[in-house]
């Protein structure tokens, strides 16, 4: 194991006692569930189990909780990189977690969670069918030809779309949900996870949420990487969303709570998260072809992260094999694994976290059946 420091933060006093002590059980005999990966989906998966299941030990497991491909995120709402996932199921979770963002949108936590109200303009160069999400969205509608005008300068865009959607910025959210799982009582452990086997002596239940760590963790080769290159600019003038399909690439510009991120590259199988000198120049050219004041906006910071790419997303509950029996008697453990969401990530949180709490109550009750 590369790292045995425990890291827990934010962790209510009572929940840090009972790590220390050694034990994870809850104090009334309640199930002890375990959640790997400190990402959006992990930290979402933790919370919304631990407030189905308030009695349940919940301890979230991750090598870091900073620098997460998550914090990078620029937080659209909108399914991006999904492969082969049925479109009902993306539909299913992207509209309940679009429903999550609304609520959240309307109460008071709505600035420390970064989240975003914000108009939408999509330039297409051909005319195709409308998206499967378009009834989750607010508003949507095909642009008129004075919009398509405006937002298409070099006249290459025949068609597009215009809907209200959420901006919910990682970094920010991410601090938001750590908050919520210490108020909870959930305990948060920072080390690296070699293998489930590891954890199952301690724990009832496990949820994967390990992202692209699932390829080394469960041993999945379908898992790969889908490198995005951005940019941060300084360019408070800018409010909405834009996204064009250039002749030689995609372009988007997302403003956040300080910055607007500009983009991207969709690179599939490319791990290298250093950034590169001739996908900046043309990053920032192809935004500055479709909204020409970006010219002068400051770049202010660079990034590079890898998306969990699959040929569809992976939510399902099976019975790992342990190879060996354990004091308790056990010979096996259940495994709920919520990984493999591309660009979608903040998109599908809230929901996949639905059906992954379902799939845990589910592994309890065929645990209290035997």
């Amino acid at each position: 194991m590369a790292s045995q420091q425990h890291c827990r933060r934010g962790c209510t006093a009572a929940a840090a006692a009972a790590t220390a002590s050694g034990s994870s059980s809850a104090t009334d005999g309640g199930p002890r569930i375990c959640v790997v990966g400190g990402g959006v989906i992990g930290r979402t998966a933790a919370l919304r189990i631990k407030q189905a299941l308030p009695g349940a030990a919940v301890t979230l497991v991750a090598e870091k909780y900073d620098d997460t491909t998550s914090h990078g995120a620029a937080g659209l709402w909108k399914p991006f990189t999904l492969g082969d996932t049925p479109a009902e199921a993306v539909n299913r979770w992207g509209g309940e977690t679009f429903r999550h963002y609304m609520q959240l949108y309307q109460s008071a936590d709505a600035a420390a969670a970064g989240t975003i109200l914000t108009s939408a303009y999509q330039l297409l160069l051909e005319r195709g069918p409308d998206p499967s999400w378009a009834g989750i969205v607010p508003g949507f509608r095909h642009l008129t030809p004075g919009e398509l005008a405006a937002y298409d300068p070099e006249g290459v865009h025949v068609h597009g779309w215009f809907y209200t959607t959420f901006i919910t910025e990682g970094r920010l959210y991410l601090q938001w949900l750590m908050g919520q799982l210490a108020a909870a009582g959930c305990v948060m452990e920072q080390r690296r996870v070699e293998s489930l086997h590891e954890l199952a002596p301690a724990h009832d239940v496990l949820v994967n949420c390990a992202g692209l760590g699932a390829r080394q963790l469960v041993g999945d080769d379908s898992v790969f990487p889908v490198r995005g290159h951005v940019l941060r600019v300084r360019a408070p003038w800018i409010r909405h969303y834009t996204n064009s399909q250039c002749l030689d690439s995609d372009c988007y510009i997302i403003p956040n709570t300080d910055t607007v991120v500009i983009g991207g590259t969709v690179q599939k199988g490319d791990s290298d998260t250093a950034p590169r000198d001739a996908e900046r120049a043309a990053i920032l050219d192809r935004a500055r072809r479709v909204l020409p004041s970006l010219a002068a906006a400051e770049v202010v910071r660079e990034w590079v992260g890898l998306r969990p790419g699959r040929p569809s997303v992976r939510l399902e509950l099976e019975g790992m094999p342990l190879g060996q029996r354990l004091e308790d008697g056990r010979d096996s453990i259940p495994v709920v694994h919520n990984y493999g969401h591309g660009g979608a990530g903040l998109p599908l949180a809230w929901g996949c976290a639905a059906d992954t709490v379902q799939l845990v109550q589910q592994a309890l009750a065929q645990r209290q059946r035997h």
